[in-house]
């Protein structure tokens, strides 16, 4: 029996290179490592949640699907229970991109050539990519996908020690590929961006680079 995924953990699998072990962080339920060793892309699997609830929806999941000899469970905080080269590849999916950028930062072995992330942050990508801009890892693939009447991201980087210069709008476009997807995405966060503007503007502070952003992210929207 093979486990089929949604269409948002879909985008996160094919962004996986593969070929050796995960880390899944936040697996709730345990579909995408499932998934990623259904079809031949991993070896194995470490699936991680702070949580005991999800990570036993997880064992349930790795039983019904006979997975236990390939998938191990751990109770993390994000990465407080890993060590270095445990892992190939790490994934978070599922969390706010600033609590991402903040489990990063806890973290100092994650700054690695020899390792691979994709995330799919749920909220605030502009802070997880603003930490990757600065803390030299480089963004390589992005990619928007609907699910249900929401539009998701997901994205993988490497470590290459570079820091990234970049305008505030890098943060929140990325290298997102311009379709109707992204621009749904992106309208969304011209929203939040506007109402920010406009209350900010009701106390006479300063905008300017707030309306820079604004007017960068309009015109990539309309290419």
């Amino acid at each position: 029996m093979n486990i089929k995924l949604s269409p948002r953990l879909l985008a996160v699998a094919s962004l996986v290179k593969g070929g050796g072990i995960i880390a899944d962080i936040g697996t709730d339920h345990g579909y995408l490592p499932i998934y990623l060793l259904q079809s031949g892309k991993i070896k194995s699997a470490i699936a991680a949640d702070i949580g005991k609830l999800p990570l036993e929806n997880a064992r349930k999941s790795v039983f019904e699907y006979n997975m236990q000899n390939s998938i191990q469970l751990r109770l993390s905080d994000g990465l407080s229970e890993f060590s270095q080269n445990e892992v190939n590849e790490i994934i978070f999916a599922g969390m706010g991109g600033t609590l991402i950028a903040e489990k990063l930062s806890e973290t100092e072995w994650v700054k690695s050539p020899d390792l691979h992330f994709v995330f799919q942050p749920q909220s605030r990508a502009e802070d997880l990519r603003r930490y990757l801009y600065e803390n030299g890892f480089e963004i390589t693939n992005e990619i928007s996908t609907h699910e249900g009447r929401r539009v998701y991201i997901a994205f993988d980087a490497v470590f290459s020690g570079v820091k990234k210069t970049f305008v505030e709008s890098d943060c929140f476009i990325g290298k997102l590929p311009l379709n109707d997807d992204t621009k749904i995405y992106l309208n969304n966060q011209l929203k939040r961006l506007n109402e920010k503007y406009r209350a900010l503007s009701i106390k006479g502070e300063c905008t300017q680079m707030l309306y820079q952003t604004i007017c960068e992210i309009e015109d990539f929207i309309n290419g």
